[in-house]
């Protein structure tokens, strides 16, 4: 008698168990992924729940017409080395409510301190700095007024300025990396001659950051780490990466010792 069941039905064995099984995640050695992402075609991640985010709108305002002019065109150009799937980011229009405004200054002086000035306070736009001549005292300065993603002309291309952009989307800030090791030197010397004598400190790092860098200084691996803090390897790997680049450093050895020196942990 024949098996009256749909041929879907009637498979069994291995061979149902292998279309049946899921396959890992990619980027994930161990298959597992985070249960609060979810991963989106062309290989980009967001939360579970929320939408595809559409393109980053970006203005431009300079007194230099020709300045203005270069930064539109960097912005309107990708890059060879930009990363497949990254969130486009596109030149707003007359009409259009940017999301983020890039400022062009040869220093920062009074001019670019206006602009921050008047968007203190304001959720959009948010301001990225391309300036010409950036020191400590400078760049120190723009901080101060609000300017927390900072690109200096002679490094820009179109495709750091577009990162840039992103991640200012994204509420990220930005310093170029000799600026930020030579800023986090003055905050750890802070924090040890006058606020550790006073019970305080001052974390550049996140505190899951944090909490992953005293693993790793303990000797901790990867996977150790993932397991402790309930993350999977990749995300660990990722917020290593994260550490090394704010900290403006190649790797987890010198992060360890970086942190140590300037009494970050």
């Amino acid at each position: 008698m024949s098996d009256p069941r749909p041929a879907a039905q009637q498979a069994s064995g291995p061979h149902r168990a292998a279309r049946q099984a899921p396959a890992p995640r990619p980027g994930d050695p161990d298959g597992t992924a985070d249960p609060a992402e979810t991963v989106h075609p062309a290989g980009t991640v967001h939360p579970v729940g929320t939408a595809h985010p559409g393109p980053v709108r970006a203005a431009v305002r300079s007194r230099d017409p020709i300045s203005q002019a270069g930064v539109t065109a960097q912005l309107g150009t990708v890059g060879p080395d930009e990363p497949a799937g990254a969130r486009p980011v596109v030149v707003a229009g007359p009409d259009d409510e940017p999301d983020i405004l890039v400022i062009v200054a040869d220093t920062v002086d009074g001019w670019l301190l206006a602009q921050l000035e008047a968007l203190i306070g304001r959720p959009s736009p948010r301001p990225v700095l391309v300036v010409g001549q950036l020191d400590d005292t400078a760049g120190l300065q723009a901080i101060e007024a609000g300017g927390l993603s900072l690109v200096r002309r002679s490094e820009s291309t179109a495709t750091l300025l577009r990162e840039v952009v992103r991640a200012a989307a994204r509420g990220e800030a930005r310093l170029p990396t000799d600026l930020l090791s030579s800023l986090l030197t003055r905050v750890g010397r802070a924090q040890r001659q006058v606020l550790a004598p006073r019970g305080l400190t001052i974390l550049p790092l996140s505190p899951r950051q944090l909490a992953v860098l005293r693993m790793i200084a303990a000797g901790a691996d990867i996977a150790t780490i993932a397991r402790e803090l309930s993350y999977s390897e990749r995300s660990i790997k990722n917020i290593v990466h994260e550490i090394t680049t704010q900290l403006g450093v190649r790797n987890r050895t010198q992060a360890v010792a970086h942190a140590i020196r300037e009494g970050l942990i």
